[in-house]
Parts: structure tokens; sequence; C-alpha cells
């Protein structure tokens, strides 16, 4: 092996050895995260504290949950952005705090399929005792649909990128066809390069 090898095999040797290096530790899911300049843990956290907050404490809404908390179903939240976002954690927080507020009861749509199927094996398949069998046309109907998007706009410069997200939901009474409550809560990001590219 000639000295040049030798050179480049301790060289890529040593940058192996650096790049292999990676600590790992716990941070707190509250803390603010700036990692990056895309939607992220804290966009999710404020998002989703603003429209429960908001919609618990509209007049309308307070008139519609007094007696017994009506139910309503989530039908999704549609990601109208140009990145990867996992609207079903905006969804299911959104859910589990109207849940913990008393307010509200839910009929998740996404599991009613599979509900389906245990009613048809219990009734079906003569498997189970009828007398212990869950009973077909006991599940309650939802009275109100809630929905809602996320858009968001990107710009950037030499110095700069900034990020604008709006994240918009509708409460809807399945009855009637009218829209009880809507609510918006924008985030606006900006990053300022302080080295070479971004």
């Amino acid at each position: 092996m000639n000295k040049l090898s030798l050179i480049s095999l301790v060289l890529v040797t040593a940058l192996a050895g650096c790049a292999g290096k990676v600590k790992i530790r716990y941070n707190n899911p509250n803390a603010v995260d700036t990692t990056s300049i895309n939607f992220s843990s804290t966009d999710l956290q404020t998002i989703t504290t603003k429209m429960v907050d908001s919609m618990l404490s509209d007049m309308r809404v307070g008139q519609l949950t007094e007696g017994e908390p009506p139910v309503l179903f989530i039908s999704g939240m549609a990601n109208e952005t140009s990145e990867h976002i996992n609207t079903t954690s905006i969804a299911d927080a959104i859910s589990t705090r109207l849940i913990q507020s008393r307010r509200f009861r839910f009929v998740d749509m996404e599991q009613v399929k599979k509900v389906q199927e245990q009613f048809h094996f219990q009734q079906d398949s003569g498997l189970v005792d009828p007398n212990k069998a869950a009973v077909i046309g006991r599940q309650v109907g939802a009275r109100y649909m809630l929905y809602g998007n996320i858009s968001s706009i990107k710009n950037r410069n030499s110095d700069q990128q900034s990020v604008y997200y709006q994240v918009t939901m509708r409460l809807l009474d399945i009855q009637s066809g009218v829209v009880e409550w809507a609510g918006e809560k924008q985030i606006s990001k900006l990053a300022e390069r302080s080295g070479f590219g971004w």
C-alpha cells in the first residue's frame, strides 16, 4: 500500500468514527421546537389549544352543549400545504381535549367499519352466545360534524425564508346543515440565514 492510499484510509476511518457518534436525549415535549421552519410539535400544540379554547368559549357552542353533551365526529383535516403534515394528530389532539372538557361526546368514524365487523361476527358466526352478543341498532348517531383544513404560504429570498400556516375548523349541525361555529388560527415563522446555504 502506498503512502497516499494509507493517508486516505486513515482519513476515511477518522471521518467515519466522527460521523458515527450520536447523542440521544429526551426533550420537554412542551418546549418550543425551533429545529426547522416546517410544521412542528409546537405548532400542533398551539393550534389545538387555541381551536378548542375558541370553540368552548363561544356563546353559541355554550348553548348547544347545555344539558346532555351532544355527540359529534371529526370528518378530517384536509392538508392543503406543500409539506407532509400528520393531520390525524391534529384531529386526535382536538378530539381528546374536547372529550376531556366533558362538553362533547364523540363517535369514532374511523372505527365504525371494525365495529360493524364485530357486530356481524357476534350475530352471524354462531360462535358467540346470543344472550351475550351486542345488540344491533343501539348505537348513538352524531348530531354534529367537526371538519377543517390547514394551508400554508412559503416565501424565500437570499437571506430569509418564511412560512405562514392557517388552520380553519367548522362545526356543522348534520340535521340542519347549519355551521354553528367556525374558528381559525394563524402561525407565522421566519428563518434567517446565519451562514452559507439553508
